[in-house]
């Protein structure tokens, strides 16, 4: 179906070097004007930048220099002191595997955001479907960040699983990697054993998928379907790198890879075969490994110790979160708290791997709920400001959305959140400039990623539908 969301439309507005009162016009990019019938993945088929820093353990020893000395940070319910000598250096260890190529420059512009005053903001499936479209193919535009703030997302979150069962999203990744933004995976497995769900706990999954075990046949299977399509992720020659969100929420039992189906040590030894198979046994050299437990201000002891695969194992230290809305900012605030120290701990990245209100922020009738229990909450601690992105989950329809559209009570707030200077958003002029220096991204020769616009140019009432939904939002 055709759809006016078409041409680039953009204008350069510069970012003050001091930004004021916490708002300012924000680089990033938009679509209006022209009527788009399709639009292929040629599109996104770009040429790698010619510029590449030499990345190297020193390459990052400057971003602390101004660190102080100690610090020790009290909570209302815990004390967490931070281990400096753990802070003064945010590198690899010499003894962790190294992540190369794109995807050592991603893992590295990671880690300069986190020790920066602002933060990547992604939404899963943004721009394949929203509370009033679908879009399957990835042959359109859309995504309802972008149709209530004017700015797309700087990391999408898609899932294994959808390729497994034979979704494409080749055009969806290389659209959004072609313009900047960070592409995430995750995989909530079926059972390899019973061929049941991911939350079926039937003949031992989490010990079976091995090699010899009865299950192995088909997790190889799953596996090979997966690389097979993440080699069709390249721009330019050169593979996109992914974040790999691998057997997350552990630390609670509702999957098989959890604590009600599985232990610590079969978990240890899933995760670390699957590592080894998709990225040395099958080439995949541009996966960045995210652990990201739940609960884990609850469950910190069996998630960062018991069940922890190991520093060689894991790129960066994630959480995931979802709660009431009476409980989420308290949850979500110790949560980050124990996940970012302990990220500290060992020298990687820490992000807020999924969080959000269970079943969504439909009920919220607090306009200002993005800045008060979202923004405020995390990056006005001086832990929790040390994450790199935070990533909340799909507009699924509605009645069950993350993201506000103009018209929902909390957009008023998401709008102050886009334009905040604690966040990044693709195309953001900051964001740009990391990845510049570290050498991360694809450019398409045809646009360029540091042309921006005015937000005043755009139109709210440019919105797309979804067919399959009545269009009027529930109050």
């Amino acid at each position: 179906m055709a759809t006016d969301y078409g041409a680039m439309e953009t204008h350069l507005n510069e970012i003050p070097s001091q930004p004021e009162d916490g708002n300012r016009n924000r680089p990033y990019v938009r679509y209006a004007g022209i009527t788009i019938a399709t639009v292929t993945a040629a599109f996104a088929i770009a040429h790698i930048s010619s510029f590449r820093t030499t990345l190297t353990d020193s390459s990052l020893s400057s971003l602390d220099k101004n660190a102080e000395e100690s610090r020790t940070i009290v909570s209302s319910s815990s004390q967490i002191t931070v281990d400096t000598e753990a802070t003064e250096e945010l590198s690899i260890d010499d003894d962790d595997i190294k992540p190369i190529g794109q995807a050592n420059a991603l893992l590295m512009s990671l880690k300069k955001v986190g020790w920066e005053p602002y933060t990547l903001f992604g939404h899963e499936n943004s721009n394949r479907e929203g509370q009033y479209f679908w879009d399957d193919a990835g042959l359109d535009s859309h995504s309802d960040i972008f149709n209530t703030t004017g700015q797309w997302p700087g990391l999408y979150g898609y899932s294994f699983e959808d390729i497994i069962k034979g979704k494409k999203l080749t055009n969806h990744v290389l659209k959004a990697a072609s313009q900047g933004a960070v592409i995430s995976f995750m995989w909530e497995a079926n059972n390899p054993v019973t061929g049941g769900g991911p939350r079926d706990c039937q003949k031992k999954p989490c010990e079976y998928l091995l090699p010899g075990k009865i299950g192995n046949d088909q997790w190889v299977t799953w596996m090979d379907q997966i690389v097979h399509t993440l080699q069709e992720f390249k721009i330019g020659g050169v593979q996109i790198p992914i974040i790999l969100r691998l057997f997350h929420e552990n630390t609670e039992g509702w999957y098989w890879w959890g604590t009600s189906c599985c232990d610590a040590e079969s978990y240890k030894a899933a995760w670390n075969y699957t590592r080894w198979y998709l990225t040395e046994k099958s080439g995949m050299e541009n996966i960045v490994y995210i652990y990201a437990p739940a609960k884990v201000s609850e469950t910190y002891e069996a998630a960062y110790t018991e069940w922890y695969p190991g520093n060689d194992q894991v790129d960066i230290i994630g959480f995931d979160r979802y709660a009431k809305a009476s409980t989420f900012k308290n949850y979500l605030l110790e949560d980050c708290r124990a996940a970012c120290n302990f990220s500290m701990t060992v020298g990687k990245p820490c992000a807020a791997a999924e969080i959000g209100i269970a079943d969504g922020i439909e009920m919220i009738k607090n306009e200002d709920w993005y800045m008060s229990d979202l923004l405020e909450n995390v990056m006005s601690d001086d832990i929790c400001k040390r994450i790199s992105y935070m990533l909340t989950w799909s507009n699924e329809s509605p009645r069950r959305y993350w993201v506000p559209l103009p018209e929902n009570p909390t957009a008023k707030g998401f709008i102050e959140f886009a334009e905040d200077t604690r966040t990044l958003f693709q195309g953001d002029k900051r964001w740009n400039d990391i990845r510049d220096t570290y050498g991360y991204g694809f450019k398409d020769p045809d646009w360029d990623a540091d042309q921006t616009h005015d937000r005043s140019d755009f139109d709210k009432s440019n919105q797309m539908h979804r067919p399959d939904l009545d269009e009027t939002p529930v109050e």
